[in-house]
């Protein structure tokens, strides 16, 4: 949360940056804990992410990417971006991939990578606690 600071005149509000409604930080720690975990490198408790499907993975990383302002396009519209896209676009992006997810003609290995970008983007926009 943010903190208030006095100064002379008056009281100042400084907020932590967000990508959503998460700190930056707590973003790029997620980016960070999931290239070590699908590297074989790291695991949060329970079921290690290099157990899931490949195409997880990278859905999610690919979402986290865009997430930073580190890919031009969204992973599953392909919105341009130049800078971190605000929460409007983050749902949007999190719609498309829950419309991706409902359609039974969605192929196996394209369902793992839309169900990858969709959990990312969900605990980015506070849909989920859950933390890819």
């Amino acid at each position: 949360m943010g903190c208030t600071r006095m100064t002379t005149r008056h009281a100042v509000r400084t907020e932590s940056p967000r990508i959503g409604v998460r700190r930056v930080d707590e973003v790029e720690s997620a980016y960070r804990s999931l290239a070590a975990e699908a590297t074989g490198r790291g695991a949060r408790g329970g079921r290690a992410l290099q157990e899931r499907p490949r195409a997880l993975r990278e859905g999610a990383a690919e979402a986290y990417r865009w997430a930073l302002a580190r890919e031009p396009q969204g992973p599953i519209t392909g919105l341009r971006a130049r800078e971190v896209p605000d929460v409007w676009r983050l749902t949007a992006e999190a719609d498309a991939a829950a419309v991706l997810l409902d359609d039974p003609a969605c192929p196996h290995d394209t369902r793992d990578y839309v169900r990858g970008v969709h959990d990312a983007l969900a605990w980015l926009c506070g849909h989920s606690d859950q933390r890819v």
